[in-house]
């Protein structure tokens, strides 16, 4: 079986675009804004509600933002996630701990909130996460916009 080369369109000379940093910063940081930035008010105003409400309604579950623990090496991974959602993981983790607290507590001891007893705890914490990857999702999607590769 004979497999076919890709066609590249880009020839020996030519570079491929980057995306500014400064844009893909601001997109992770504020849900929208880098869409916002890049002309896309539209969609940047659906992404910003979409990612917006997933995260508040994962609050209002009692969900609990992820957190390093080093007993849970797929604590990591939680955190990660939940650190997509870029400001509003940051100003919920120095609400709950304060900006003391926040700083000290890297990468460990940090509180994540939420409360284990509540009916809706793990359903909150399946929208952080979700609202994270989402919000991460839309930062390579600025990417694409920036780059030349998608309109």
């Amino acid at each position: 079986m004979r497999v076919k080369k890709a066609k590249t369109t880009k020839g020996d000379g030519e570079k491929e675009k980057k995306a500014p940093p400064l844009v893909l910063a601001a997109a992770w940081c504020i849900p929208g804004a880098g869409h916002w930035i890049l002309g896309k008010k539209v969609r940047a105003a659906v992404f910003a509600a979409v990612v917006v409400s997933a995260f508040v309604t994962g609050i209002l579950l009692q969900g609990e933002l992820g957190t390093p623990k080093p007993q849970n090496p797929f604590s990591w991974l939680a955190t990660f996630a939940c650190f997509g959602n870029g400001i509003l993981y940051l100003t919920r983790m120095t609400w709950l701990n304060g900006v003391g607290g926040f700083l000290a507590g890297i990468p460990f001891d940090l509180q994540g909130g939420g409360n284990p007893s509540a009916a809706g705890f793990a359903y909150g914490n399946t929208f952080l996460y979700t609202a994270g990857l989402m919000n991460l999702l839309t930062v390579l999607d600025v990417s694409d916009i920036a780059r030349g590769e998608k309109s």
